[in-house]
């Protein structure tokens, strides 16, 4: 099936989401198309201007003033303006020579059923730190493993934050070894010092890379590690009309943010 709009958004991250809201908001005559492979329940609004599809875009192309969106289901879009606000493709947790279930790079989703159960959160450096505090702010119970006897250049403020936390306990010099699911669910994970904690989440920030791969070379230019390039005032691409926010570029901020937003509005 095919459809014409007027703005296609690839990407359920922060910045579409916040350019979603404030064309859909304030601007209903605009047609929209929010594509995404998941979308995040807490934060996508309903509006009856945006078409929602639950899909892999597979690619994307610009030809005759129009960028065409391909997804894996067969449906193909249209429109005169495209957005590429695509996030992160995180690495797997491997434990064992497994990929370990219920593994969660970031705090913005959390399990409904998961929030009760404690969780695991990976630590080794004072960066990660405030990770770990983000995830004990949504869950009863919070375990931080650090492979270290103390986390790497720890600052006095998160030091002060780590022992204030109650719901926080800190196991120096321990790492996983083995996570235990069923069908699905994570139940307890092991660690080397023979200690089993029951948890239902273990969260970790592994190595991630921009999900770009959809946007061909030729039609707007990458960098080695697959950013998309944008101009200096990062408002545009290359190709007319098509800009890119959040984490598909190396440099984002919400001012970068509110300027593509005013250069798409011209437009209409």
């Amino acid at each position: 099936m095919n459809y014409q709009v007027d703005i296609i958004i690839i990407g359920d991250s922060t910045a579409g989401h916040e350019i979603l809201d404030k064309i859909a908001q304030n601007n209903p005559k605009i047609k929209l198309a929010f594509i995404s492979q998941t979308f995040k329940s807490t934060t996508t609004h309903d509006y009856l201007n945006v078409e929602y599809f639950k899909d892999v875009v597979e690619l994307v192309d610009y030809k005759n003033r129009l960028f065409g969106c391909y997804l894996k289901k067969g449906t193909r879009l249209y429109a005169t303006h495209l957005i590429i606000a695509s996030g992160l493709n995180y690495a797997p947790l491997v434990l064992n020579g497994k990929a370990a279930s219920c593994v969660y790079n970031t705090t913005d989703d959390i399990p409904k059923a998961a929030k009760n159960q404690p969780a695991v959160v990976l630590c080794n450096t004072n960066s990660d730190v405030k990770f770990a505090l983000d995830v004990a702010k949504k869950y009863k119970q919070v375990y931080l493993c650090t492979k270290a006897a103390e986390i790497d250049g720890l600052t006095e403020a998160n030091a002060k934050k780590l022992n204030s936390t109650t719901n926080l306990v800190v196991l120096p010099n321990t790492s996983l070894l083995k996570a235990i699911a069923k069908d699905g669910t994570l139940l307890k994970v092991e660690l080397d010092n023979y200690a089993v904690l029951n948890c239902s989440a273990i969260y970790v920030k592994t190595k991630a890379t921009p999900a770009t791969a959809f946007v061909p070379n030729n039609l707007i230019q990458k960098t080695e590690l697959g950013y998309l390039v944008v101009d200096e005032k990062a408002e545009s691409t290359v190709v007319p009309k098509c800009f890119a926010v959040g984490n598909c570029i190396q440099k984002y901020t919400k001012t970068k943010a509110q300027k593509v937003l005013e250069a798409i509005l011209s437009d209409f």
